[in-house]
C-alpha cells in the first residue's frame, strides 16, 4: 500500500510540475503567438528588446494589407504551419518619411506598406513622438483559393490611414 501512495503522490507532483510549466510558455494574453527568428530558432536574431518596440494597440480589425507577400509566400507558408493564423508583425520604418515600411514576422520579411501607407505610417510614428522607431501589431495571415491557385497573404490589426 505504501508503494501505491509513493507512486501516487509522484505521479501528482509531475502533474503539478507540467501544469506550471506550461503556463509560463503560454502564449501572449491578447492571444498572439509572438514570432521569433527561424520560426523557433534564436540564432542570428535582429530582434530588439521589447523595450525599444512600440506596440500598437489591438483593434481586432485585421483589414489592412500588406503588400508584395506573393514574393514571400515560402516564409508565409511556414509561419502559418508554425504560428497559425494569428501572430505578430513587426514594422520596420526610416526615419525618414517616404521610405518603404518593410513588414516582419520574426527575422523573416513578408512585405511591404504599399507607398501612400508606407508615409501615412511614418508621419503617424511621428505624431506619436516615435519617428523611425520600430513597432509591433498583430498580424493574421490568410489563405485564398481562386480558380485552383492559392494564395496567401497578411493582414495587419492598424486602423486605417486617413488619406
Amino acid at each position: 500500500m505504501s508503494e501505491l501512495v509513493v507512486v501516487l503522490v509522484g505521479v501528482c507532483a509531475v502533474l503539478v510540475l507540467w501544469r506550471l510549466a506550461r503556463t509560463r510558455g503560454a502564449a501572449p494574453e491578447d492571444g498572439y503567438a509572438l514570432a521569433v527568428s527561424d520560426f523557433g530558432s534564436n540564432a542570428g536574431s535582429r530582434a530588439q528588446p521589447a523595450a525599444e518596440l512600440y506596440h500598437w494597440q489591438a483593434l481586432g480589425r485585421f483589414d489592412f494589407p500588406v503588400i508584395d507577400t506573393e514574393r514571400h509566400r515560402a516564409v508565409l507558408q511556414a509561419a502559418l504551419a508554425q504560428l497559425g493564423p494569428m501572430c505578430m508583425a513587426t514594422l520596420h520604418a526610416p526615419k525618414e518619411v517616404g521610405g518603404r515600411v518593410e513588414v516582419r514576422v520574426g527575422d523573416h520579411r513578408v512585405g511591404f506598406l504599399s507607398d501612400g501607407d508606407a508615409s501615412r505610417f511614418q508621419r503617424r510614428l511621428a505624431y506619436e513622438s516615435r519617428p523611425g522607431q520600430t513597432s509591433q501589431c498583430g498580424a493574421r495571415i490568410v489563405t485564398h483559393t481562386e480558380g485552383g491557385r492559392q494564395s496567401i497573404t497578411i493582414l495587419l490589426d492598424l486602423k486605417p490611414f486617413r488619406h
